[in-house]
């Protein structure tokens, strides 16, 4: 899996694509990647033994979605089965089948807070930062303390 500049990934785990898109319904075991910027499913093409071992693993890439794009994200328990992980993508669903579905939930949900909290384009080290320093002073009247801009004591009103 290729990273873009700035993308770091925050999760990995072996995962089944249960119900995919274009109304696929054929599970298909892969790996699945929460990024900072996507979410990325990625399966293998050939379950052949003898051309993994020749030309090495080829994968495709059935699933490269934004964070933003993402509508939902949801947990969905069954009578009998275990629970499993159920993207929302506003025209169609994704269910995946892995460990610790309710984890998973929680990691997309803050990557997608991190992602929408940074400005777009500019790492957070980037930013500006405004700094002021406010220096306290000392009625000497009735011993509160004040801003050294105000000409009267907050508490006691006498002149600084």
């Amino acid at each position: 899996m290729l990273l873009g500049p700035h993308e770091k990934v925050l999760r990995s785990a072996y995962a089944v694509l249960e119900r995919g898109p274009h109304g696929r319904d054929r599970p298909r075991p892969g790996v699945l990647y929460l990024t900072t910027e996507r979410l990325v499913f990625e399966s293998p093409r050939s379950r052949g033994v003898v051309r993994d071992l020749v030309g090495g693993r080829d994968v495709d890439r059935v699933l490269d979605l934004p964070l933003a794009e993402l509508h939902n994200v949801a947990v969905r328990r069954g009578r009998w089965s275990r629970p499993r992980l159920v993207l929302d993508l506003g025209g169609h669903r994704e269910v995946v089948d892995l460990l610790a579905p309710e984890e998973w939930s929680a990691a997309i949900g803050e990557a997608r807070r991190g992602h929408a909290a940074e400005p777009a384009g500019v790492p957070a080290a980037a930013v500006p930062h405004a700094t002021r320093t406010v220096v306290k002073v000392r009625c000497r009247y009735c011993g509160g303390l004040a801003d050294e801009a105000h000409n009267r004591c907050p508490s006691c009103g006498a002149p600084l």
